[in-house]
């Protein structure tokens, strides 16, 4: 909620946190896969009573909830076959710019393929001195996972107190545990999450899981993933989808929830550049057939 930006999830047994109240963002962030083909989705809402036209989100929330909403659909519209990483992260530099907001640092779009949900195709969403990806063109028939998420802080976010309850298994490691409950929560991995992001309230036994944890992180058996804050009083807007690259254009399977313009009202304007972009078809239009190729059909 409000400056939290990612992997927030408490375990049944963590002291509660502070509680909703009418007018925080939320963000929903999930994932499923079938039979290792993976998609991914992450929503932003406002608690409480819910803006419409009549009676609009303003100020600070709303810049920020539009921003991240047009990030969104300029990387969208950038996802096709000869373009690059690089054009689609200063897109999204440029739309923070527009609103006046920034995009968190660290948070990164992955070319996803089965069983992997994060491949070495990615799209930094801000160039930052300390963290740098290879260059990559899209190409016909890819998956991406398109992740934005803007803030009316700096877009630096840090961990706090929270707990990480949120891993990956390390396909490439291997070590010999020595504590029972260790290999006990390990072999479970292993057999229900060998390839892609679990947490902990997944697992059977939460103390277990809670005590064996500890030395797979000290071995490099699992990579965390922490839980993210912004300064107190900032507020960060997420989206999450998962898109097709196919012939007729980049298609969304998820993360297709409307985002209701009409009620979050901001005074902030798109540069000629975005507006340009934002303009582009993101289908391409059938062609229609001639009445020879009609007549040759029916025929």
């Amino acid at each position: 909620m409000n400056e939290c930006v990612c992997h927030n999830s408490p375990l049944e047994s963590d002291v509660p946190g502070d509680t909703l109240s009418s007018g925080d963002l939320v963000k929903l962030d999930l994932g499923c896969y079938v039979d290792g083909y993976i998609a991914v989705a992450a929503h932003t809402m406002v608690c409480g009573e819910q803006p419409c036209p009549e009676k609009p989100l303003s100020g600070p929330r709303a810049d920020v909830l539009h921003a991240a909403h047009i990030a969104g659909e300029v990387a969208v519209k950038l996802l096709r076959p000869g373009n690059t990483n690089s054009q689609v992260t200063k897109a999204i530099e440029k739309v923070a710019h527009d609103f006046n907001v920034n995009a968190c640092s660290g948070v990164l779009s992955h070319r996803m393929k089965r069983f992997v949900v994060d491949g070495n195709k990615v799209i930094l969403l801000r160039e930052d001195t300390d963290q740098k990806v290879e260059d990559s063109s899209f190409e016909l028939n890819e998956v991406y996972s398109i992740d934005i998420a803007m803030s009316t802080g700096d877009g630096k976010p840090k961990e706090m107190e929270s707990r990480t309850t949120i891993f990956k298994r390390s396909v490439d490691k291997n070590y010999m545990l020595k504590m029972r409950s260790s290999r006990t929560l390990f072999n479970e991995i292993n057999a229900k999450f060998p390839a892609l992001p679990f947490g902990l309230r997944s697992l059977d036994d939460e103390r277990q899981a809670r005590m064996g944890i500890v030395e797979c992180l000290k071995h490099e058996l699992v990579h965390p993933y922490p839980v993210l804050f912004e300064k107190k009083g900032d507020h960060v807007a997420h989206f999450k989808f998962t898109v097709l690259i196919l012939p007729s254009g980049p298609t969304r399977i998820s993360g297709l929830k409307p985002f209701e313009l009409g009620a979050v009202k901001t005074e902030k304007r798109l540069s000629d550049e975005i507006s340009a972009i934002m303009s582009l078809a993101s289908k391409k239009k059938k062609k229609k057939k001639s009445n020879a190729a009609l007549k040759a059909t029916s025929c």
